[in-house]
């Protein structure tokens, strides 16, 4: 195997485990951000008028959980299809995505990673 082919196989292989961090850092971030039990009535009926308006809101996305996300494609074999997926959004590298397309790029991401 040539120095270039071990080299892109032990950067996929980082790439993976940075994602599997990325996936285990927010998992206990989450587990241990939940609100306890005991709230007020007053508070579950603001939370129960909030619910309404943030489920119209499209999630936003960082760079690196995008990055993530496209990284755990090119792991799973997926790469060219990743690279499609920068050239639909008019862009080479995934840092000249603009943020706003973060949302669509992930959705369509995920339909490849599990399709």
């Amino acid at each position: 195997m040539s120095k270039m082919s071990n080299l892109d196989l032990v950067l996929d292989e980082m790439i993976t485990s940075g994602q599997k961090m990325i996936d285990a850092a927010t998992a206990l971030k989450e587990m241990f951000s939940e609100t306890a039990p005991e709230m007020s009535r007053v508070e579950t009926k603001a939370k129960e008028k909030e619910a309404p308006a943030q489920e119209s809101e499209v999630k936003k996305y960082s760079f690196q959980e995008v990055r993530g996300i496209m990284a755990s494609l090119a792991g799973k074999g997926k790469k060219a299809e990743a690279k499609a997926l920068l050239t639909k959004y008019g862009a080479s590298r995934l840092s000249d995505v603009k943020e706003e397309d973060y949302p669509a790029l992930v959705a369509e991401a995920e339909v490849i990673a599990n399709g």
